[in-house]
């Protein structure tokens, strides 16, 4: 597996070649136009896993939200604190 980076001009001409080498190698590739990154090309079981994480987060984000539906805003900031608090303990102690 390798990430490349190639102009849209250059996919549009290799773009058999370049959808084998996502599929069978597991290539990656990002396409530019002018020199800025545009999209990425990548095998569809990456795609897959990356929309799979995406609707567990909003799934779970879903249930946190629903957990504190009619709490006071300012409980809210305190237990947002405590959690970015802890959070940057656990940071530095893993150096």
């Amino acid at each position: 597996m390798s990430l490349k980076v190639v102009t849209a001009l250059k996919a549009r001409q290799k773009f058999g070649t370049i959808m084998n080498a996502v599929s069978f190698k597991n290539d990656q590739y990002i396409v530019e136009r002018k020199g800025m990154p545009m999209v990425a090309i990548i095998p569809i079981k990456k795609f897959k896993q990356m929309d799979k994480a995406r609707q567990r987060f909003f799934s779970n984000m879903s249930k946190i939200s629903d957990s504190f539906a009619g709490e006071v805003l300012e409980k809210l900031d305190d237990i947002l604190a405590e959690a970015t608090q802890a959070a940057r303990q656990v940071e530095r102690r893993r150096g």
